[in-house]
Formats: structure tokens, C-alpha cells, sequence
């Protein structure tokens, strides 16, 4: 066992202590109060676990960000690491899914997404500040609080601080199998609009123009766009229309979800979907899109030089990926160089059984200040 190793399990009970005490503080997204209560706490933590100064945000309907800082007259590119607080855990879960420690792992709301990634990264970058260790160049830290309905408020701001930066760290937790993510699908959401004209569908149907089957013609078209092979899905996932029984039909809305492996598939589904147009005479269709994440494509050469870094301490890491996206996407699809998955192992992420895996948090926390303190250009 490496010395680092060897420190970060001496501290696990602390890292536990901590890990129970962000999760006992709440933090659905939607509930502001909540969630700045937390962020109070952690901006404590960073001032004095690891002596950063810290610049806060505020929100007006959100929790307010954080950005921690260390070694800002230092030379080189910062390494800025990336953490959300908020959950998908409405106020009141801590009655149905109380913290319990069974088995070697720890069960709580949000404590796998994505607390115990916090508190890897905080203690990791405390460590190094207390043993003089800390890499000599600027750390940036920046946490946030609207990750989980895809991060509306923070996207400038994340793409403001990584600009400038050699190496971004996603502190999202590992995949089920414990492997950090060098993949992540992008994704779009669409509304798609039909609108036709009403008419009394008993006395005057010929006047009428049907929304519904204009949308149902739309829908075998949207559908033919999945290319499940190659990563590519265009789920319909919502379908409203129609107003009586008796009158035909003059709109339909409908909500569109799009994933995808790479910009290009990104960028034709976008060109496809803008593109419809109607397939009856007289019928109007409109496909917006409200948001998207793009892909975070592989990066040759980065996992093999964390990997490298990772066995020089006795840290075995593997790599892959998953459907769903994280801040992450925003940063590697700017070019930078991104590591995420970065946090604890577990399972159950959003789930009633959310758990982390206890003996991960040293592991990680070991892992990110040995890329911290080793890491040296771009990978």
C-alpha cells in the first residue's frame, strides 16, 4: 500500500463524518433555502479543511455556487475541479431512506450523486494542502446546484472558468462497475408542435385538418432517426392533444428526448428535426429545441496517462461510459482535456437504495491528489 493509500484510509472515518453530514443537510434542487443551507456549510468547510479563499455566487431560484480557490499567484493552467450539491431527492427523503452503514457501504439520499464526490475532492485537495504537497499551480474548485435539471444556470459560468484550464475533474460518481468515464452521450430535449384546424367531427369532418394524424405521420418519421447501433436515440416521451371527443383535433405537443454519441450525430439529429414539414395540406409543424449537452467524445491518450499515474500508487482504474450526461460534456466538447467519474463507487444513484461503497472514498481521494500532484500537460 502506497504511502497516500495509507493516509487516506487512516481518514476514512472523517470522510464518513463528513459524507453524513452533507447528506443530513437536504438539497433538492427546486428548494433554494435548503440547498444554501448546505452550501453554507460547505463554504465553511473549504476555508477551514483546506484554507482556500472562496468567491460565492448567488441565485435567485437555485442554490448559490461556490468557487474555491488555491495557489492563484502560481504559473501554469489551473486544474479545475467540478461538483454539484443539488439532488433529485425531494425535501423529507431522509424519512423513507434514512442513513444507514450495512455491508461496507453507506446509504443515503444523494450521498452517491454526488456528495461523496465532494467530499473525496475536498479532502483529497486538504490533504495536499496540509502535508505542503499541493501541485504548484492554480486549483480551482467550483461547486454548484442545478446539475440535476441540467444545469440552466451554470453552464456560462462553467465554460467561463474551464477556458483557461489544462484538466477538468468531475467529481460524478464512478460507473456501477467502478470505472471512471472517459464517454458520455449528449442529449437534446425537443417540443414538437401540430397544428391543424378544428371542426365538429360529426357534421363537418372534411373541414378539419387532424393534428393527430399529422403527428402520427411525424412520429414514424422521428422515429426512423434512432440509429441505436451507433448511440443514436430519438425517444417520443410525452404526447398531449386534442380537446373534446367530437371535435377534430386542431394541435398536438409532444416531447422529444435525443442522446448521441458524437457532435456529428448531434449536429444532423438537430438539422433532421428543424427540418420537418408537414405531410397534409394545411397542417403547420414545429420542432424546438429547449436544451442539450453535447457528447463528451473519448479523448486518446487521457484515461492512459491517469491509469499510469493510478498504478504508480497501487490504483488499478479502469474506463467507461454511460448514456446519461454531467458537466462534464460542457468541457470536453470545449476541447479540454476531462476526467470524470472521478467520485465514489456504488450504486443506486436517484434510487430508493443509493449507496457508496465506504472503502472508495480513500481509494479516489488517493487517486485525485496522485493526478493532482503527477499530472504535467495535456493528455
Amino acid at each position: 500500500m502506497t504511502d497516500l493509500l495509507q493516509y487516506f484510509r487512516a481518514r476514512q472515518a472523517l470522510m464518513l463524518d463528513l459524507l453524513t453530514a452533507l447528506v443530513e443537510r437536504e438539497s433538492f434542487t427546486r428548494d433554494k433555502l435548503q440547498v444554501d443551507q448546505l452550501v453554507d456549510f460547505i463554504e465553511a468547510q473549504f476555508q477551514a479543511r483546506a484554507a482556500a479563499s472562496v468567491q460565492r455566487f448567488p441565485q435567485p431560484t437555485v442554490g448559490d455556487f461556490l468557487l474555491a480557490k488555491w495557489n492563484e499567484n502560481a504559473a501554469g493552467k489551473p486544474y479545475l475541479f467540478l461538483a454539484h450539491v443539488d439532488t433529485v431527492h425531494p425535501i423529507g427523503s431522509l424519512k423513507s431512506m434514512p442513513i444507514k452503514i450495512a455491508d461496507g457501504r453507506f446509504y443515503g439520499p444523494g450521498a452517491l450523486d454526488m456528495k461523496a464526490g465532494a467530499v473525496i475532492a475536498l479532502e483529497a485537495i486538504g490533504a495536499l494542502h496540509d502535508r505542503d504537497q499541493l501541485p504548484d499551480r492554480p486549483i480551482h474548485f467550483l461547486l454548484t446546484t442545478d446539475e440535476e435539471i441540467g444545469s440552466p444556470h451554470s453552464e456560462a459560468l462553467i465554460k467561463e472558468l474551464a477556458a483557461p484550464c489544462e484538466l477538468v475533474l468531475v467529481m460524478e460518481p464512478a460507473t456501477k462497475e467502478g470505472a471512471i468515464k472517459t464517454w458520455r452521450k449528449g442529449g437534446g430535449k425537443y417540443s414538437l408542435t401540430v397544428e391543424g384546424r378544428a371542426s365538429h367531427a360529426g357534421i363537418a369532418p372534411q373541414e378539419g385538418i387532424n393534428a393527430i394524424i399529422e403527428f402520427a405521420q411525424q412520429a414514424l418519421e422521428i422515429n426512423r432517426l434512432n440509429d441505436l447501433k451507433y448511440g443514436t436515440s430519438v425517444s417520443i416521451t410525452m404526447v398531449e392533444g386534442g380537446s373534446a371527443g367530437n371535435v377534430i383535433p386542431a394541435q398536438v405537443r409532444a416531447h422529444i428526448d435525443t442522446r448521441f454519441m458524437t457532435m456529428g450525430a448531434m449536429n444532423s439529429l438537430h438539422e433532421a428535426l428543424t427540418s420537418l414539414y408537414p405531410k397534409m395540406p394545411g397542417a403547420k409543424v414545429s420542432c424546438v429545441r429547449h436544451s442539450h449537452r453535447p457528447p463528451m467524445e473519448r479523448r486518446r491518450g487521457l484515461f492512459e496517462k491517469a491509469a499510469a499515474i493510478g498504478e504508480r500508487h497501487g490504483l488499478t482504474i479502469y474506463e467507461g461510459g454511460t448514456g446519461g450526461g454531467s458537466d462534464g460534456n460542457f468541457t470536453a466538447a470545449m476541447g479540454l482535456p476531462t476526467l470524470d467519474g472521478l467520485g465514489a463507487h456504488g450504486d443506486g444513484a436517484h434510487a430508493l437504495y443509493e449507496h457508496v461503497i465506504i472503502d472508495s472514498l480513500p481509494r479516489q481521494a488517493a487517486l485525485i491528489a496522485a493526478i493532482l500532484n503527477e499530472w504535467s500537460g495535456e493528455g
